[in-house]
């Protein structure tokens, strides 16, 4: 595995490929299209929570995305909108969140296919649309498995770590099969041979990097007791949701890279393949003969 990953030409070409296609700028315009629908999404989820009963991952989610967004000291709201404000908002919050996912299938598109072999109308209609409902719903249960509270339950002590444990693996396992789910749908033609689950890897592990130095800096900024810190919350926020949506063409590319020099990365740290050895003197023998 390490003579795969650790290639130098593999990531080269990542790096290449990137470049070229401008993944830094379709991956802030997603990030500001999500921002603006998860805002508008937390709005409606927490107002609906003082009305009526949510299902649990529901209410795990409305608290998430509020302690995402930098909101987890916010005051109660006073006076609510109506029902009509509520569906504007969460209209408008759900147009921006598929227009976001229409975006990003559009990248992983374009990575997996050439330009001729696009998506069909329809295909890129509808598939967004599917994708941002599959995605909220396997975050609200990301969210209650990973942010669950064991604390209540009638548990020995031993045996919450090892459940807290099994809901990460559980909440991973999630998040991998909803990306292999899109590097699968994304493109309108699978390329033969075209491997999935080793961009899903490295784009699994570089996350959970990216999570760990955010808890890191969250955990950092709360110690520090700066003035306006939510500001400041908001922006790593935004910046750990650009990096993630980043991540997700670089698994792409790095499933298509290791297709195209499958016999190349196979050598460890990208030295290349020998060169293969001159005929020797029997085979011109043979030709001469025949």
């Amino acid at each position: 595995m390490l003579s795969v990953y650790g290639s130098g030409q593999l990531w080269r070409e990542v790096g290449q490929q990137a470049a070229r296609s401008r993944w830094a700028e379709v991956a802030a315009a997603i990030a500001f299209l999500w921002l603006l629908g998860l805002l508008g999404f937390s709005f409606v989820l927490l107002h609906l929570e003082q009305r009526t009963m949510l299902p649990p991952g529901t209410v795990g989610l409305a608290h998430g995305l509020q302690t995402m967004l930098g909101m987890a000291n916010a005051a109660a709201p006073i006076a609510s909108p109506g029902r009509w404000g509520l569906s504007l908002v969460g209209l408008g919050a759900w147009f921006c969140l598929v227009a976001g996912t229409h975006k990003l299938v559009g990248l992983v598109a374009a990575v997996l296919t050439s330009p001729s072999n696009a998506l069909s109308p329809w295909r890129s209609r509808l598939l967004p649309w599917g994708m941002t409902l599959l995605g909220l719903g396997g975050l609200g249960l990301t969210v209650s498995l990973a942010g669950g509270d064991l604390e209540s339950a009638a548990i020995a002590g031993r045996w919450v770590g090892l459940i807290r444990l099994g809901r990460w693996a559980l909440a991973i396992g999630i998040g991998g099969a909803g990306l292999a789910l899109v590097y699968r749908l994304a493109p309108q033609r699978w390329l033969p041979g075209l491997a999935l689950w080793p961009g899903v890897r490295v784009a699994l592990a570089l996350a959970l990097g990216v999570l760990g130095l955010r808890h890191w800096g969250l955990d950092w900024l709360i110690h520090q007791g700066i003035a306006y810190d939510r500001l400041l919350i908001l922006g790593l926020n935004l910046a750990t949701l650009y990096a993630l949506i980043l991540l997700v063409p670089v698994g792409a590319q790095i499933n298509l890279s290791i297709l195209r020099h499958r016999g190349a990365v196979h050598r460890p740290w990208g030295r290349p393949t020998p060169p293969p050895p001159p005929p020797s003197f029997d085979s011109f023998k043979i030709k001469r003969r025949e």
